[in-house]
């Protein structure tokens, strides 16, 4: 994610796409979750220089009246959320710096929409195939604008400061993509469901890792017990259950295309010991490993 972090935060001598707030206390941010750049500004091209922005959805609220004009900013007022679809990486000129109002802006790269399960809800912004962008632009409600300007100015300090912008960055992505369009939103089951996604995404990414159900429901924000349920509700498995089998057609996949032996394919998926992953194989396939070779 880095090469997108310093696209948009900028470097020096390059084009910034985007330009933090004057007066801002603090730099562009990387949130870990739900994976996005965080700026106090709203989402621009430099106004003498093009700039190449790569595909991902950009998000701006405005908190205060002004004006700006470009493929990255469009003209909003007092209380405007304008989310942006970039499908292909497209240049982007003939911009012009905004209005010096409060305003938010989150960039998501692909990789995170896809993370989190919303790549088809991004799609959906697009009218046709051969858009390259989608813009979408509404009055952001009372619930987005209190989310924004809490982002700007935080009430908390500290490492509280990182989850507040967290959770409230998931919730502004929840409501551009679904409540803003007219459908019917609860905030709280929604941003569940793209906290669950994104562990389960955390999960196919990462088989070979000792996941514990303690750090999945942290990564929830959900209790042991919580989380458990919650799955089990979403995908009908629970999230061991979820785990060991995805493990195991990894492996079976490995041991068929890549010809690995049985140990190798054990410990790729995340098996310390050869013996329990046959035991588990053969209980889930109904034969040993060995037959796959």
């Amino acid at each position: 994610m880095q090469d997108f972090y310093n696209q948009i935060a900028g470097r020096p001598d390059d084009d910034i796409i985007g330009s933090a707030q004057r007066g801002a206390s603090t730099a562009p941010q990387w949130l870990d979750f739900p994976g996005c750049v965080f700026i106090r500004g709203e989402f621009r091209a430099d106004p003498d220089r093009p700039a190449i922005v790569a595909p991902g959805l950009f998000i701006s609220v405005a908190l205060d009246e002004g004006a700006g004009r470009g493929i990255l900013t469009r003209t909003t007022g007092a209380g405007q959320m304008t989310a942006i679809a970039v499908r292909e990486s497209v240049a982007v000129g003939g911009s012009v710096r905004c209005g010096e109002r409060p305003a938010i802006g989150l960039a998501l790269p692909q990789a995170s929409i896809d993370g989190l399960g919303l790549g088809d809800e991004v799609r959906a912004l697009f009218k046709t195939d051969a858009l390259g962008t989608a813009i979408v632009s509404v009055t952001a409600s009372p619930r987005v604008q209190a989310l924004a300007a809490e982002m700007f100015s935080p009430p908390v300090a500290g490492n509280a400061t990182q989850l507040l912008l967290s959770a409230h960055a998931a919730e502004i992505v929840v409501h551009a993509l679904f409540g803003e369009r007219g459908i019917a939103l609860d905030p709280a089951a929604d941003l569940q469901r793209v906290r669950l996604q994104s562990v389960k995404a955390r999960m196919d990414a990462d088989l070979a890792y000792p996941w514990s159900i303690d750090e999945l429901a942290r990564n929830a924000g959900l209790s042991r017990r919580s989380f458990n349920q919650k799955f089990q509700m979403a995908y009908g498995e629970s999230a061991i259950d979820y785990l060991r089998a995805r493990r195991l057609d990894a492996a079976r996949d490995l041991l068929i295309h890549q010809r690995l032996s049985v140990t190798e394919a054990a410990f790729r998926v995340g098996y310390a010991h050869p013996a329990n992953f046959a035991t588990a194989f053969r209980r889930h396939f109904g034969y040993s490993p060995s037959r796959c070779q």
